[in-house]
């Protein structure tokens, strides 16, 4: 039998939903859901221990052939006013049969009760010391070079299955020295790599970046598969995560006084073969300066803001949003100009935050528990402004 749904109305965290077996009279489902738990009543025939067959073939029809379904998009626990079951900071609509809502822009990043919040561990917080720039001489003969191309991945988001690492090449320079104009091959391995007039930096980066090309590989492990799997994955990411930071670590005061280097967006690992095309790899920088994270705190009617930013000298900046790199902070203004963070934990708070454009607001009715907590630990160890 065809069954026919329809969404009338999403108010305070109430979703109604028409629903139509055939021929048969409609009858209306009411979803709300919490943080452990999607209540579910109906217009007839639901109680505590039984589902009417409207409420089983409307939510049957909701999940759809995938078996699964998401109702994160309708848990927004205290953000509706109790009397007038109104909502200040979304928008609400109905379209092609379905109750369309979205949070206003100024109110992106709202925290929801259940959802993480970044670990702050005492052990990966050991910020690193400031290494002066080891500079490259400028090239003195039309010989091809050897460069550096930062290949980056967004972890976590679909498709990614590698670290951000750093790659070696071999490129041809213009006619004034100073600009890679075309590559030649990437360097995977001392045994593809003909160039042999390199300094002792070269030979010491070269080793760090195949051993970053060791753990940068991730296993996909597919979300029907095991939960224990998912935890061991983790547990291996996360000492990849701390062992790709240390080998950044020990690049960068080589790294930072390159002249030829270059960033890749490789979507994949299996782009990174073969001859680097001229289009894909931009020219970046590496700069020795260390990044200080700080937070602007703000608080507003009804709920906090909380704002991630990082210092320069006296100058504080808004990381960018476009071009996240894991284990870098850069800025809109100049995205392809790279710090290496403080710590571990510097580079999972950039990470956290950056989904949701680096704000976090929390409603004054959440704050207290985990919320303050974690926000108590953060002014523990940075600035808070």
């Amino acid at each position: 039998m065809p069954i026919y749904i329809k969404e009338l109305e999403y108010v305070n965290e109430l979703l109604t939903v028409r629903v139509r077996i055939h021929k048969e009279e409609p009858e209306y489902v009411y979803l709300k859901v919490t943080e452990t738990a999607l209540l579910v009543s109906c217009s007839v025939d639901t109680d505590e221990s039984y589902l009417s067959r409207s409420a089983y073939f409307g939510l049957l029809t909701m999940i759809g052939p995938h078996e699964t379904f998401d109702f994160e998009y309708h848990y927004w626990p205290g953000f509706f006013d109790a009397v007038t079951g109104v909502c200040k900071f979304m928008v609400i609509t109905k379209m092609q049969g379905r109750v369309v809502f979205y949070l206003k822009a100024r109110y992106h990043g709202f925290y929801k009760p259940g959802h993480d919040l970044p670990v702050l561990s005492a052990d990966l917080s050991v910020p690193r010391k400031h290494v002066p720039a080891i500079l490259e001489s400028k090239a003195k003969s039309d010989a091809p070079v050897l460069g550096f191309c930062l290949a980056d991945m967004r972890p976590k988001a679909w498709g990614s299955n590698h670290w951000p690492f750093l790659i070696p090449y071999v490129g041809v320079l213009d006619k004034n020295k100073t600009a890679v104009k075309g590559f030649e091959s990437y360097v995977f391995n001392d045994q593809n790599l003909f160039l042999t007039d390199l300094d002792d930096e070269q030979y010491q980066l070269n080793e760090i970046c195949f051993e970053m090309k060791k753990i940068a590989l991730m296993e996909h492990i597919s979300i029907h598969q095991a939960s224990h799997l998912w935890i061991v994955k983790d547990q291996i990411y996360g000492n990849h995560f701390k062992q790709m930071f240390e080998l950044w670590e020990q690049a960068m005061p080589i790294l930072a006084g390159r002249l030829y280097t270059h960033y890749y967006f490789t979507y994949a690992m299996r782009n990174v073969k073969g001859k680097p095309r001229k289009q894909e790899l931009k020219p970046c920088t590496f700069r020795p300066e260390i990044p200080e994270l700080c937070f602007l705190w703000k608080e507003f009617e009804g709920y906090y803001k909380l704002e991630l930013r990082f210092k320069l000298g006296k100058k504080i900046w808004l990381p960018s949003i476009d071009y996240p790199t894991t284990f870098f902070a850069n800025t809109a203004e100049d995205p392809k100009t790279f710090y290496l963070l403080n710590s571990v934990t510097d580079c999972q708070l950039m990470n956290f935050f950056h989904k949701t454009e680096y704000r976090l607001l929390i409603m004054k009715a959440h704050y207290e528990g985990r919320c303050k907590e974690f926000v108590d630990h953060l002014r523990d160890r940075y600035r808070f402004i």
